[in-house]
């Protein structure tokens, strides 16, 4: 019996050993990846940005930070992006709590629309907000009817809470999805438990649900604030030239003043930034998954069963669903309207061939680009993501401090394309990538390559979840049944990741149709994508050109749509997105 043991147990090593060993050499491509395309390039940026002090010492730090006003920069970029977290913070907690613990009619393709403006476009996002409450919008509109005064002002554009409010529109699903499926996973039984023993609700929630749910929030406020800091396509487009940020001004320095060690000591500072951030991302979603395995997600939701309880779901849940959702309504309407009332010209001129559109590439051409980008990405993304995400999980998963320590430093590495804004993925390129060794310059593979850089992130945490939940003494029993590690991840991996696999693609896939930033430092004509088309047809007087930049940005809005609701038919319940 003994000596059967004995087998079995060294028959199960090295099986573990084989699979350590291929999971190992799989994870070299990964990492060499990132470091051609990420730490490469922002090596030569770090480079760059240390000209100025080995010309000129730190008097020359000194004169750029004059020059580019990078104090004011620093607290206009921090303010907005902490006033932007707090708003969506203040909209998405309480819809995070009806999501959790409900079930109503429509829930799903709520959650489905709601995550639409996070893979959208920011041009697209700026300009369905210029139709809702820019000159002429719909706001507007509803004032001048309600007033009776044909003069009545209901621009926002061009000021700060226009900016607040397209961040928190962006970036309220992240907090439905990652405190939401966290708030899922607790036990209502707890907080039962603490009302019986004599605490008040309050006191539970405070004692209880909030401090169990805080490794949560913070790491989907550490998210959101990431993304705001960075945000450059919707500061531009509705914070205006007066609301500078530190992602604008490396725009308008490398492309604009033509002054690279200017923009490259601003991205300096952004990647010092961004790593920090990361770091404590990493730190802190480490702990999340003691939260979401407290209890299945599906056995805590209930109908609502009382008036109150309706009244809650519609207040908290449903109507501030619906209000998010007012500025991709106000795009489609867009689309249809002209100077003298509603009309399809627009659309019509979209699909009318290249004689009859103003735009100097024809949306055909720029729609096959997106898609053909996109698959690319998709595949680069999945291609790279599966074995990071197995060496990430099987490093937590282990009991040598060397294996989970080196996979929080890769886990840390993967995320930092998260974090840092597309402009200076583009600009890394541009500077890194144009000359020998690594001649690249006018290369169509840079789109796609930049694209899986802003989805691998989220091709990861997409499959960690699943890895995590794979028992591994179902592995073991196959390696005792004579599997190899091959035949362990075709019999018993590979059923169980499919859902995740599925929703990882349609991630990287539509995360690259509505990639903006990186694209538009990197593009050429016969390279013209969707979201630099879209953002060259606003750019254009006329109401043709905006009309059909406007359908042009419906019809992008549907295929993000689409490619979601495959996410949310496959996707694992309970389990913490991003």
């Amino acid at each position: 019996m003994d000596q059967d043991r004995a087998r079995v147990g060294y028959r199960v090593t090295r099986v573990s050993a084989r699979a350590g060993l291929v999971a190992a050499s799989f994870g070299a491509a990964p990492v060499l990846f990132l470091g051609l395309f990420l730490v490469y390039p922002m090596t030569r940026i770090l480079a760059l940005g240390a000209a100025p002090v080995v010309q000129a010492g730190w008097a020359g730090v000194l004169r750029i930070s004059g020059d580019t006003g990078l104090p004011r920069l620093l607290a206009a970029s921090a303010l907005q992006a902490v006033l932007s977290t707090v708003l969506t913070l203040v909209l998405g907690l309480p819809m995070a709590w009806v999501f959790s613990r409900f079930s109503f009619p429509g829930k799903s393709i709520l959650r489905t629309l709601l995550l639409i403006p996070f893979v959208l476009p920011t041009v697209v996002v700026g300009s369905a907000f210029v139709q809702l409450i820019g000159s002429g919008g719909l706001l507007e509109r509803l004032m001048v009817f309600l007033s009776g005064n044909p003069d009545a002002d209901g621009n926002l554009t061009r000021t700060l809470p226009a900016v607040l409010l397209a961040h928190a529109f962006y970036n309220t699903a992240i907090v439905v999805r990652v405190v939401g499926g966290a708030w899922a996973g607790l036990d209502p039984r707890l907080g039962q438990a603490a009302r019986t023993l004599g605490a008040g609700r309050f006191r539970s929630f405070a004692r209880i649900t909030l401090r169990l749910l805080a490794p949560s929030i913070a790491a989907s406020c550490i998210l959101v604030f990431a993304f705001c800091f960075s945000s450059f396509g919707i500061v531009l487009m509705l914070g205006g030239p007066r609301m500078g940020t530190l992602e604008t001004e490396i725009y308008r320095q490398a492309v604009s003043m033509f002054d690279l060690p200017a923009a490259a000591c601003l991205c300096v500072v952004q990647l010092l930034l961004t790593v920090v951030v990361m770091f404590g991302y990493a730190r802190i979603q480490s702990r999340t998954s003691v939260v979401r395995n407290m209890k299945p997600g599906e056995s805590t939701l209930h109908r609502p069963a009382t008036a109150g309880e309706r009244v809650l779901v519609l207040t908290c849940g449903i109507a501030p669903a619906v209000g998010l959702l007012l500025p991709l309504a106000a795009l489609l309407f867009g689309s249809f309207q002209s100077q003298t009332g509603l009309t399809a010209a627009w659309w019509e001129a979209l699909f009318a061939g290249g004689g009859h559109s103003l735009f100097w590439v024809s949306p055909l051409r720029a729609a096959a680009n997106s898609f053909f980008f996109a698959l690319e990405a998709a595949a680069i993304s999945l291609a790279l993501g599966v074995p990071a995400a197995y060496i990430i999980a099987r490093g937590q998963a282990s009991r040598r401090t060397i294996g989970s320590a080196g996979a929080a430093a890769l886990d840390l590495l993967f995320l930092v394309p998260l974090g840092t804004s597309a402009v200076t993925l583009g600009f890394g390129f541009i500077v890194s990538l144009n000359g020998p060794p690594f001649n690249l310059q006018g290369k169509a593979i840079l789109i796609p390559v930049a694209h899986s850089l802003v989805a691998l992130p989220l091709v990861i945490r997409s499959l960690l979840p699943a890895l995590r939940a794979i028992n591994p003494r179902l592995r073991d029993a196959a390696a005792v049944l004579g599997a190899g590690p091959s035949s362990v991840r075709l019999r018993i991996d590979l059923p169980i990741l499919r859902p995740s696999f599925i929703a990882a693609a349609a991630f990287a896939f539509t995360v690259s149709l509505g990639e903006f930033g990186a694209t538009a430092m990197l593009t050429r004509p016969e390279q013209v994508t969707l979201p630099i088309l879209i953002f060259d047809s606003l750019s254009r007087p006329g109401w043709s050109n905006q009309g059909q930049a406007l359908a042009l940005g419906s019809i992008l809005m549907a295929a993000c749509g689409a490619g979601l609701a495959v996410i949310e038919r496959v996707r694992i319940r309970g389990a913490v997105a991003f």
